[in-house]
């Protein structure tokens, strides 16, 4: 059975046995700790719900992929395939590579609940403090940001961290060398701030695409629609005019200012790794407008 969102996705994983709602724990490091356990255990997806300071239904999804049945599930394999399986599996797919481009929508339901200038206020959701020494409340870990080449005017998706500094303003740390930071810094050094949209609860597609090292110039978008075997649908944000995921449950749209205007500190962040990545010094930041 296909799923063409995170929600979908959700309950697919339910139907196999794989998902847990975990009830009334606290942002300030419970979540962080709960997942990070069930993940050393390859343990079930976890849906938290009736977080601490957040009314019900305000939830986070985390695990998504930390079992082989559940990446099967992600590849529409078998979900009796072992790893090896699916790398095979993968690796003959990827024999045979066609972008399929997103396809633009005139609406979706990222725009049920629309806020805007001084109704922002990113500590509406309850991003968690994941671990002890973080430098702060992270909402962007299993995120998509999305960004355009000034230049050649391809779309780049990436998986980049966004730490909440107050209400209208996020940090965002991109390692170097990466595409986004490219692009990030050609805006930059034309004196312009570089607009930018983080997606937060996307189609599991996408998520791995973002993940996926894909060559310079190729759209994570056409990745995703490939892997999916049909169009991402997108529709135009109406800060940035960047294409943001139609089906996403959270979108934030801004702009980063260059770094003479504004830097603030970020980090550390514990890692996937099991390390903490980077140490407390001045990064960019993401003036969040819508």
């Amino acid at each position: 059975m296909p799923f063409h969102d995170l929600r979908s996705f959700i309950k697919r994983v339910e139907e196999i046995g794989e998902l847990k709602t975990v009830r009334g724990a606290h942002w300030n490091l419970e979540v962080g700790c709960i997942a990070e356990l069930m993940a050393e255990r390859r343990g079930p997806a976890l849906l938290f719900d009736e977080i601490v300071d957040y009314p019900a239904g305000y939830r986070i999804f985390v695990n998504a992929f930390t079992t082989v049945r559940r990446t099967a599930l992600l590849f529409d394999l078998p979900l009796s395939y072992k790893g090896l399986d699916i790398v095979k599996a993968l690796r003959e797919r990827h024999r045979v590579y066609k972008p399929v481009p997103p396809k633009e929508v005139s609406d979706g339901p990222i725009f049920e609940n629309k806020h805007y200038g001084d109704e922002v206020n990113l500590f509406e959701f309850p991003a968690p403090k994941w671990r002890e020494f973080d430098g702060g409340r992270y909402l962007g870990t299993g995120c998509v940001c999305i960004l355009r080449d000034p230049e050649e005017g391809w779309v780049n998706i990436g998986t980049y961290r966004v730490m909440i500094h107050d209400e209208k303003t996020a940090g965002l740390y991109i390692s170097p060398g990466h595409d986004g930071a490219i692009i990030m810094q050609k805006y930059h050094s034309q004196r312009r701030s570089c607009p930018i949209a983080v997606s937060l609860g996307q189609d599991p597609h996408l998520y791995y695409a973002s993940m996926t090292p894909v060559a310079w110039g190729i759209s994570e978008y056409d990745y995703a629609g490939w892997l999916k075997n049909e169009p991402i649908e997108v529709v135009r944000g109406p800060i940035t005019q960047l294409p943001i995921p139609a089906t996403s449950e959270i979108v934030l749209e801004g702009e980063v200012p260059p770094p003479d205007v504004e830097l603030r500190e970020e980090g550390p962040f514990g890692e996937w790794t099991g390390y903490y990545g980077g140490e407390r010094i001045p990064r960019p930041v993401i003036k969040v407008k819508a």
